[in-house]
């Protein structure tokens, strides 16, 4: 089973050590915000989904999930 974008994105906020909050805090977004995209509660819009990829410092190429 592929991992969902939320699942993406947390591994990747994981790996670079950084908290939900300073996150959202880089991304320019609410934790609350971080924290339903994570759990999959909701989608967001691309122009957020860039900024938190920037946040991460990766791309959204390698957040999204894709058929491979």
């Amino acid at each position: 089973m592929k991992a969902t974008l939320g699942e993406r994105m947390k591994e990747r906020r994981l790996m670079l050590g950084l908290s939900v909050k300073e996150l959202a805090k880089r991304a320019k977004v609410s934790a609350s915000y971080i924290y339903a995209i994570e759990s999959g509660e909701r989608g967001s819009h691309i122009d957020k989904l860039a900024r938190i990829a920037r946040a991460l410092e990766t791309s959204l190429v390698e957040l999204w999930p894709l058929d491979k």
